[in-house]
């Protein structure tokens, strides 16, 4: 299944692909570009705008108004509705553009990193679609617990299709 976020969903789109969710972000703003976007793309759209949803409905294209005001909360939502198994730990997907990561080595990322992280990390990642590079800091443990309770969350969820 094709996801895509609009707009008002991007950060949600970062923390999905840090549990392994494959999702594109939409390019658009207007819900006339976005609806053709997502239509193309036969893809289900995740939205927050009501008006949105409804218009995406008679217009014949799936759609998930999200709900839940907390970051866990839409995760929770989204993956449950949706029969999404989030990782408990962050993925292989780059958070900003849905490309994978792969495994390279220090050196060769060596003079982009903060002299701390270079000296206290080993194992990086990049992502060759935006260059940008990832290791396991201090934020891994929190993306890693919201993960997890965003996966216990969205059991509530899941007979709600």
């Amino acid at each position: 299944m094709r996801l895509v976020a609009d707009i008002m969903l991007a950060k949600l789109a970062r923390w999905l692909r840090l549990g392994g969710v494959s999702i594109e972000s939409a390019p658009y703003v207007s819900d006339d570009k976005l609806i053709k976007y997502v239509k193309k793309r036969r893809a289900l759209l995740l939205t927050l705008d009501e008006a949105l949803a409804e218009r995406s409905k008679k217009q014949g294209f799936r759609v998930l108004l999200v709900k839940g005001s907390s970051i866990v909360e839409q995760l929770a939502y989204v993956s449950g509705v949706l029969g999404l198994s989030l990782s408990e730990k962050p993925s292989g997907i780059c958070p900003y553009c849905n490309a994978r990561l792969v495994k390279v080595e220090k050196k060769k990322v060596l003079e982009r990193l903060p002299e701390r992280v270079a000296k206290e990390h080993r194992i990086f990642y990049l992502c060759r679609n935006c260059n940008r590079i990832y290791w396991q800091g201090s934020h891994w443990k929190d993306i890693s617990k919201k993960l997890r309770l965003a996966k216990s969350l969205s059991k509530r969820y899941s007979a709600k299709k």
